[in-house]
């Protein structure tokens, strides 16, 4: 009889089994509601929750993985909910028997015999409590135990539990009732834990702080009869008060918060690179400055501080006020393409360097100039004749830029830019053209910050990041000679628009930096760099609206440097690169190219040694003149008597020009002798209008002489008179700084001019 039983047994128990095996595979677990949609939770570089981003459901549910939640918390739960967590299948036959025990002799419930698996079964699949659903519950607990580490199950549990509103989980929990993360919980903290998923607003402690305390305190209570813990450490947690108050969402940093979110994506946890004392700071300082600048018909600013060494992002302001409504406050205006105005200019004169074709003492030239109709002006349309780059960049000037981008080659440069990180040059090259170099494109205030941040880290470049990350990806876009010798200009003291006593004030940092205006006077910008940092700021309008006198060193110089003193007090720049790539070279102080052998006055130059390419002067030079008369003698001439050399200097007929439009002194050759006729080596004039390249249009309702041509042309000071021809038939003469034209017609014509000893230039051009 007995085997009989045992094999009825035996054989139920097999059917039990295989029953499961069978159900388990027709009905597995849904595995998805396992893991609900949780918050994006976003942290600053020392781990405070900035923005919490909750998922679709609303609910404020904060991931927490298993290995960071404290063991303190893991063995209270198990003590208190399931203290046969550990080896039971999914179901407590024991405790099953002891509740049905307990209820029916109470009469009703009195006691569950759910088993941690089981209540993730009904928080995964919530249902009336009924017999069935019990089953379906056992079920379930059975399939996870099965399917699951334990450690997984804790994992699941830990983050489904209910505790009142929307808060779901214990790191969620952890975060709004205590202010700290589930990994440094206290006793008394997961004791409170434990006890409010088992009544989320009968515990809840703010609503009804006795019934949570004495909840508490029982657990506690039991993990002492259990011996969980020592009665001592219990007892002193048993006196601890409860939280009294939830901290609300937080919304810090709010602009980069969204742009951590759009480039990671929506994942449970991103520690990101923000310093949140220097974000705070940085968000007084701009509010501040913003409502000066409100009254001055400005709406808004923004700014962004770059580590230069890791290129962390470690501040970014996108705006005054995130809820301001009416001044573009929720737009990430660090973010938004603008157009930079002059802020390009020292990455054209360092790409300039690193060809060879220029250096900081080079001579540049800021006179009027015409390419193909486009006709560049300086900011205050006040022109200097020749510079050196140094005080063209000093000054911003628009000219000798714009120059020396037609030197280096558009193509060149803004492959330079698109290396250094500017992504929003989606053009053709010659779609931008020239204007270029003054702004006339769009760029944003991160990827210039972080295109200037490359000078101060060797001419290197590399990508900003918001997330402590190793950052590989690297290029080099100038040499580290040259970005040096570019720091080094932007770090003059004197800036003609900026008050000098403001540079020179005691707190100011070792600083380099430029501003700039943007096309049609809507956007200001200041770059500057000190110590580690690299710090942009923009100011304008985010709807785009100009302003008639906005400027980068008034409205945004002021912001830059407060916010300098504030991140970088003390900050130095780098040192000179090690090793022989500048060099000291000896020049001629009137061309700044090698000294010929009538130079009679030499300067000192910083050059790129194997790069920078001088040839020898050609503007001092040894002329021969009558002893008597004092003219000047040439070709046959020379085998006279009483010949005396004299060494003059010369200027390139362009400023020479330009000066004399100006009424501005020039150097002048004595002038030729009657008798010597041979035509003496030289300049020949060179025509500046008409220009060979540019279609010039008439229009019909305009009489012919009110479209008249002028006539132009550079010469050097031996030219004298010059002579202009049109089509072979002379229609004017004049010197070269007097204003000549002459009327055309349509079609293909021929200029050309001829000066006193016979030089001559001549273009073709058209008129439609």
């Amino acid at each position: 009889m007995r085997k009989k039983y045992l094999f009825i047994f035996a054989g139920v128990l097999f059917f039990l089994i295989a029953s499961f095996f069978a159900l388990d595979f027709l009905f597995p677990f849904p595995e998805h509601k396992l893991h609900p949609p949780v918050a994006s939770v976003i942290r600053d570089h020392e781990g405070k929750v900035l923005r919490i981003f909750l998922p679709t459901d609303g609910a404020r549910r904060m991931h927490a993985d298993f290995d960071k939640i404290s063991p303190v918390l893991k063995k209270t739960l198990i003590a208190s909910e399931d203290q046969w967590f550990e080896s039971h299948p999914g179901i407590n036959p024991v405790s099953i028997i002891r509740a049905a025990i307990m209820n029916i002799a109470a009469g009703r419930v009195v006691s569950g015999a759910s088993t941690i698996p089981m209540q993730i079964a009904r928080m995964a699949e919530p249902k009336n409590r009924t017999l069935w659903s019990k089953i379906i519950e056992a079920f379930r607990a059975l399939q996870l135990k099965r399917h699951h580490s334990n450690d997984e199950l804790l994992e699941f549990y830990l983050n489904m539990l209910p505790y009142g509103g929307n808060i779901v989980g214990v790191g969620a929990a952890c975060h709004f009732y205590f202010g700290h993360g589930p990994e440094t919980l206290s006793l008394c903290e997961a004791a409170l834990l434990t006890t409010i998923p088992r009544g989320p607003v009968f515990y809840d402690p703010l609503r009804n702080p006795e019934q949570a305390r004495e909840g508490r305190n029982r657990v506690m209570r039991q993990l002492a009869e259990k011996g969980v813990f020592p009665v001592k450490e219990i007892e002193r947690n048993m006196k601890l008060p409860l939280p009294d108050s939830i901290l609300p969402v937080p919304l810090k940093a709010p602009h980069f918060c969204r742009m951590v979110l759009e480039r990671n994506g929506r994942i449970p946890d991103t520690a990101t690179t923000l310093d949140s004392n220097l974000q705070q700071t940085a968000q007084e300082v701009l509010k501040t400055h913003v409502a000066r600048l409100r009254g001055d018909d400005i709406d808004n600013a923004a700014c962004v501080i770059i580590h230069i060494p890791s290129r962390e992002i470690r501040a970014l302001v996108g705006s005054a006020d995130f809820f301001e409504k009416g001044f573009g406050g929720a737009i990430n205006l660090t973010n938004t393409k603008r157009s930079p105005g002059s802020t390009l200019k020292p990455f054209i004169y360092g790409l300039a360097f690193d060809q060879g074709k220029l250096v900081p003492d080079s001579f540049v030239y800021d006179i009027p100039v015409d390419y193909a109709g486009y006709s560049p002006e300086n900011y205050d349309r006040i022109y200097h004749g020749q510079v050196t780059v140094r005080q063209a960049l000093a000054k911003s000037l628009n000219i000798p830029a714009v120059n020396t981008l037609a030197k280096t080659g558009i193509v060149e440069f803004i492959d330079l830019l698109k290396k250094g990180g500017i992504s929003t040059l989606d053009k053709k090259p010659m779609q931008y053209g020239l204007p270029i170099a003054l702004g006339g494109c769009e760029i944003k205030l991160t990827e210039l910050t972080n295109l200037y941040a490359s000078l101060a880290d060797g001419g290197k470049f590399k990508p900003y990041t918001v997330t402590p990350e190793e950052n590989n990806i690297s290029a080099q876009i100038l040499s580290p000679q040259t970005a040096w010798l570019v720091l080094e200009m932007l770090s003059s003291v004197t800036r003609p628009e900026m008050n000098e006593t403001w540079m020179l004030t005691r707190d100011m940092p070792e600083t380099a930096w430029k501003t700039g205006t943007s096309f049609g006077h809507r956007d200001a910008w200041a770059v500057g760099i000190s110590g580690d940092y690299a710090i942009g700021v923009w100011v304008g309008n985010p709807d785009g609206r100009p302003r008639k006198g906005i400027s980068g060193a008034v409205h945004a110089g002021p912001l830059l440097f407060d916010l300098l003193r504030m991140a970088a007090p003390g900050g130095k720049l780098p040192p000179p690169p090690e090793g022989y790539g500048i060099s000291e070279v000896e020049v001629c102080a009137h061309s700044r190219q090698l000294p010929g052998p009538f130079c009679t006055k030499r300067t000192t130059i910083r050059t790129l040694s194997g790069k920078t390419k001088l040839h020898p002067c050609d503007e001092c030079r040894q002329i021969f003149v009558d002893g008597k008369s004092g003219y000047r003698i040439s070709g046959e001439c020379l085998g006279r008597k009483g010949i005396k050399t004299k060494i003059i200097r010369t200027i390139p007929a362009k400023l020479a020009r330009w000066r004399a439009e100006n009424n501005l002194e020039i150097p002048q050759l004595p002038p030729l002798a009657l008798d010597c006729g041979l035509i003496p080596s030289g300049t020949a004039p060179k025509i500046i209008s008409p220009a060979a390249n540019t279609p010039y249009l008439l229009r019909k309702d305009t009489p012919l002489k009110f479209q008249q041509i002028a006539l132009k042309a550079e010469a050097g000071p031996d030219s004298g008179t010059l002579y202009w021809f049109l089509d072979g038939r002379l229609v004017s003469q004049g010197k070269s700084n007097e204003k000549l034209f002459t009327e055309i017609t349509v079609g293909k014509h021929r200029i050309s001019v001829s000066d006193e000893i016979g030089r001559v230039d001549a273009v073709e051009f058209e008129v439609r």
